[in-house]
Formats: C-alpha cells, sequence, structure tokens
C-alpha cells in the first residue's frame, strides 16, 4: 500500500462477512419457498418474489436518499432475506397490498430508521409480520386450501377474499404434518424443510443454537400446564400437533437463531429463549397465534443488548473473583 493512502487499525479477516450470512441466510429459506410454492401454486410464487423485489427496492431508495450508500457499493443481500421471510409468514391469498404494507414498515420503520442492515434492534420481517397482523387482521386470514385451492389462481392477490376459519389440525397426520400438507403460512408449515434449513444454517455457522432449543424446550415443558388451565386436559398427541403446525419451529430456526437482533452469549442467549417461550405460552390463551408467537421475540430483541451487557459483566466477575482466590 502506498503511503499517501491512510491504513486504518488492523482488521480480522473471516470468510463470514455481512454478504456470506445473508446468501447462507438466503439458501437455508430456499426449501421452505419452494414447499410453499409447491402446496399454494402461483400466487404464493408471485407474493415471494414481490415482497423479496419490494424489499430491495425500499431498502435501496431509502440508503441513497439518506447518502448512506453510493453506487459502487456491494449489493444488500440482506434485503432478499429479510422479503422473503416476510412472504413466507404470510398465508397465501394475501393480497399485494397488504404485503406491499408489511414490506415498507419493516423496510423505512424498522430497518432503514435505525441505520439499514446490521444496525436493527429487532427483526425487520418480524416486526412487518406482526404490524400487519395487529393493524389489518382480516387481511391476513386467507388460507384457501383443498378443493378451493389452485395452483393458478391469482386474484388472491389483488382482491381480498372472506376469513377462512382454519381446520382442526389435530385431524391430520403426521406425515401430514411433518411435510406441511395442511393449511397455513407460505412457509411456515414443513417442518422437514425447516429442519433442513436450521441444519444448513448450523453447519455454516451462521446460526446460535442457544435461543432456538431453549425456546422450544421451555414451550414443551409449560404447554402441559397451559392446556391445564385452558380446557383442565392435556395429551402429547395435542403438543405434537401444537409444535408442528404452529410455526414455532421456523420462529425458532429463523427467527431466534439471528446473529443480528438475538443476544451473542451463550447465558443471554438461553435466558432470551426460555423468556421468549414463557411469554408465548402466557399470551397464547388471550391473542391470535401470530400475535403470541411474534411479540415475544421482538420483545426479547429489544433486550438483547441488555442482556449481553449482563452475562458479559457476569462473566467477567467470574474470572476475576478466582483470580483473587488463586492469588
Amino acid at each position: 500500500m502506498s503511503k499517501d493512502k491512510k491504513q486504518l487499525a488492523p482488521f480480522i479477516h473471516t470468510e463470514k462477512n455481512a454478504p456470506y450470512i445473508y446468501m447462507t441466510l438466503l439458501a437455508s429459506l430456499i426449501p421452505c419457498a419452494v414447499c410453499g410454492i409447491y402446496y399454494y401454486g402461483l400466487r404464493a410464487a408471485v407474493l415471494i418474489l414481490f415482497c423479496m423485489l419490494a424489499f430491495v427496492m425500499s431498502d435501496n431508495l431509502c440508503a441513497r436518499v439518506t447518502g448512506r450508500r453510493s453506487g459502487s457499493d456491494y449489493f444488500d443481500f440482506s434485503s432478499l432475506v429479510e422479503g422473503l421471510l416476510l412472504a413466507l409468514m404470510l398465508p397465501p391469498d394475501t393480497t399485494l397490498i397488504i404485503a406491499l404494507i408489511a414490506v415498507l414498515f419493516a423496510s423505512v420503520i424498522t430497518k432503514q430508521v435505525f441505520g439499514g442492515a446490521g444496525s436493527n434492534l429487532i427483526n425487520p420481517a418480524c416486526a412487518g409480520r406482526l404490524f400487519i397482523e395487529l393493524v389489518f387482521p382480516s387481511g391476513v386470514q386467507g388460507f384457501s386450501y383443498g378443493e378451493e385451492n389452485s395452483r393458478f389462481a391469482l386474484m388472491s392477490l389483488v382482491f381480498q377474499g372472506e376469513p377462512v376459519r382454519l381446520p382442526d389440525y389435530s385431524g391430520f397426520s403426521f406425515l401430514e404434518l411433518i411435510s406441511g400438507n395442511y393449511p397455513g403460512l407460505i412457509g411456515t408449515a414443513c417442518f422437514i424443510c425447516i429442519m433442513i434449513g436450521g441444519l444448513f444454517l448450523t453447519l455454516k455457522g451462521t446460526m446460535r443454537l442457544y435461543s432456538p432449543i431453549s425456546y422450544i424446550l421451555t414451550l414443551m415443558l409449560l404447554y402441559p400446564m397451559s392446556m391445564l388451565v385452558e380446557t383442565g386436559t392435556f395429551s402429547f398427541d395435542g403438543m405434537i400437533v401444537y409444535l408442528l403446525s404452529s410455526g414455532v419451529f421456523f420462529i425458532a430456526v429463523f427467527l431466534l437463531g439471528d446473529l443480528t437482533t438475538m443476544p451473542s452469549r451463550f447465558a443471554a442467549g438461553v435466558f432470551a429463549g426460555v423468556v421468549c417461550g414463557l411469554l408465548t405460552m402466557v399470551t397464547k390463551p388471550f391473542l391470535s397465534p401470530m400475535v403470541s408467537m411474534l411479540s415475544p421475540v421482538l420483545a426479547v430483541n429489544f433486550l438483547s443488548f441488555v442482556l449481553d451487557f449482563f452475562s458479559k459483566t457476569l462473566s467477567r466477575r467470574k474470572i476475576r473473583s478466582r483470580e483473587v482466590d488463586l492469588s
């Protein structure tokens, strides 16, 4: 390097830079996207592509307006990931207007206002999905399936249909539940595809397992008590149906395993997963399923920095106490 160019502090180089992390996330979501398109057809494909394109355009426009990005910067894969993640959490018969509102809230309000990729306090896709669930609840109830489901139907992307009451999932077989062959959101139903994506992220080192595992274990421990309070009965089969059909595995892998918005330290990550599972079970009888699952995720996102700080402080105190004992 020539002397006229300033060289800043030395950097630690690693293959797991931002583009690498987001590319692996994008690849891990592909099985869920393919499964959703297989079951719901052309309208699911259009929704997925629309959300991804709208997210990219919104992020780039905001970044250029605020001056955070020039034309020579690398392409931001985070926009594609968050657009795809948001689309997979939508019902298949969601209109494009509702999807666009979710994308704009996630991109502009949740992501860009806080500094863009890597700087957001909460998961943008999660916030966008929760926003339309609270503001437009009837707009996210399109679950046509079975005989009413057509793989080439596109009218639901423009005209909002009547809200659909979901069936009792206990009537579906175990094979149907793990394969996603039942009415649900576009990409959160297939347990097999979610596990493939989670395994891929784990092997690539772009997912922390602390929060996802503690979250699922907390749900399994608290579900019996929740059912006894709600209905006075509990069945193991009912718990399996809930875990496979509610979308909690999708949330565990792709929202609670996030490197940006979740705690980075072991103790803090475990605590965040336990808190998230506890809040989900406590609010489950009173709120809609998506609200009871997504609200706790955003709550622990807000607390992640605090949890990491206290976890780091406690670990330092333990080290100091050991040094005093040894001396």
